[in-house]
């Protein structure tokens, strides 16, 4: 025989201070694994688009040490460092010359960049929208910065002057500026076009026109005798690693650099009027 429960043990069952969560432990069990879950969703939110920009800079990084190893050894690729110049010279052509001394020119390394960032800037003041040009300063400055010490790091020889075209270069030689810094204006250029659009086709023009600029700097560089071949495939190596940290360091959405993003969240810990 069930016993009723009287008006005044429900009332202290349910009064201040108990609450069903508080009785029943599943509630209590099924509460903390929605915060849980919450705060793992939020955590992998954050973390996802980090991974690949951190696996990409170590790939990159590693790419640059063992060619510092091949370098400082001289095995594996700077053994083609030699004949590779040597064919190079060998095969030069009045018109194929013209072109790459065009290529590598002071004035295309200095208009292209200057070109870019008025650009970019221009799209910012019109837009109001400052991720592409903090994205193209960022891989600039980066790659020049790590350019100028790494070669004072390594302090490696450059050919010949003997093989060179046009003005002999001086200072060291690994890694090669030119290819660096064009390197990462072009990946620059390609991650904010990858950006700005979800058409296959536009992304992948974006790519190929930023690789192609990339290879045709590195190629004139070794056709004008002004680097090794072990030279401009570590500029590749710091570009790639440069560009990561950019691609993650863009990849946070400020209110200040793009209008787009949301603004933040004003703190509830402040104390309520009485």
């Amino acid at each position: 025989m069930n016993t009723p429960v009287s008006g005044g043990r429900r009332a202290a069952a349910t009064g201040p201070g108990h609450t069903a969560d508080s009785q029943d432990p599943h509630a209590r069990i099924t509460v903390g694994k929605v915060k849980l879950y919450i705060v793992f969703a939020s955590v992998t939110a954050r973390v996802r688009p980090v991974a690949p920009a951190i696996l990409w800079f170590a790939a990159s990084l590693l790419t640059w040490v063992a060619l510092l190893g091949m370098v400082l050894t001289r095995e594996g690729l700077a053994e083609n460092d030699g004949p590779l110049l040597g064919w190079l010279v060998q095969h030069r052509g009045p018109g194929w010359t013209a072109a790459m001394e065009a290529v590598s020119s002071p004035a295309a390394s200095a208009v292209v960049p200057a070109a870019a960032l008025i650009a970019m800037l221009t799209v910012g003041l019109v837009a109001r929208v400052w991720r592409p040009l903090t994205t193209v300063v960022l891989a600039m400055g980066g790659a020049g910065a790590s350019g100028l010490v790494l070669k004072e790091l390594v302090r490696r020889a450059r050919p010949p002057v003997a093989t060179m075209l046009g003005v002999p270069e001086t200072g060291w030689g690994f890694p090669s500026n030119h290819t660096l810094l064009t390197s990462a204006l072009a990946g620059a250029l390609v991650l904010i076009a990858w950006r700005a659009t979800r058409r296959p086709g536009a992304r992948a023009a974006a790519l190929a026109a930023g690789v192609l600029a990339a290879l045709l700097m590195g190629v004139s560089r070794l056709y004008v005798g002004d680097h090794w071949l072990t030279d401009v495939l570590a500029s590749y190596a710091v570009a790639g690693a440069v560009l990561a940290a950019v691609a993650w360091t863009t990849a946070w959405r400020w209110p200040w650099w793009d209008r787009s993003a949301p603004a933040a969240v004003p703190s509830r810990t402040a104390t309520t009027p009485n």
